[in-house]
Parts: C-alpha cells; structure tokens; sequence
C-alpha cells in the first residue's frame, strides 16, 4: 500500500503604508536593539488605524513607543509591524479604495 503526503504552504504578505511618517534609525529600549522608529505627531498613526487599537496594543507591551527628552514620541515599526501580523490587525476598518482618475483609458 501506497501512502500519500500532500503538503500545503500559505504564503501572505501585508504592506502597510504611513503617510506623513518620519523614520531614523535609532535604539528602541524595548527591543534592545537598533531599529527604525517613526516620530509620532499627535496620538494615532493616521485615520486608517484606529487610536483605540494602538492604545491596546501599547498597554499589552507589544508596541514600542518612547520619548526622549521631551522630544516627539517614537514607535518603534518593528514592533508596529509585529502587531500588524499579529490577530489584532483584523480589528482594522477595510481600507478605503482610491478613486479612479480614468486615466489610460
């Protein structure tokens, strides 16, 4: 008798775009690490992600975010990135599409 293995991969992907973002490369104290950090303006990261869910995933320990004396808060996207692929991230209102120019048409 002959005993057949089917494998199965899932690959996904995600792109996450910050608009406005400015990044340097620094160390987050959480991470212990060198890591890209963006300066935060205000207390979300745009209207596509909700203050609320940055908020939960701060108090949860899973997003870095520091300030260094008494300049702008930094996120670092390491750890943003972690959340977004973490189950939280289906709390995320579907994005809005862009309307069509009707260019090349």
């Amino acid at each position: 008798m002959v005993v057949k293995t089917t494998r199965i991969t899932i690959e996904t992907e995600s792109l996450l775009f910050v608009r406005r973002g400015k990044t340097v490369v620094t160390w987050c104290p959480v991470c212990c690490a060198e890591a890209e950090a963006m300066m935060l303006e205000g207390d979300s990261l745009g209207e596509d992600i909700p203050s609320t869910l940055l908020r939960d995933w701060l108090a949860a320990g899973k997003l870095h975010l520091w300030n260094l004396d008494g300049g702008p808060d930094r996120i670092c996207l390491t750890s943003l990135l972690r959340c977004f692929e973490s189950e939280d991230a289906r709390r995320l209102p579907t994005p809005k599409p862009t309307p069509s120019t009707g260019e090349g048409k």
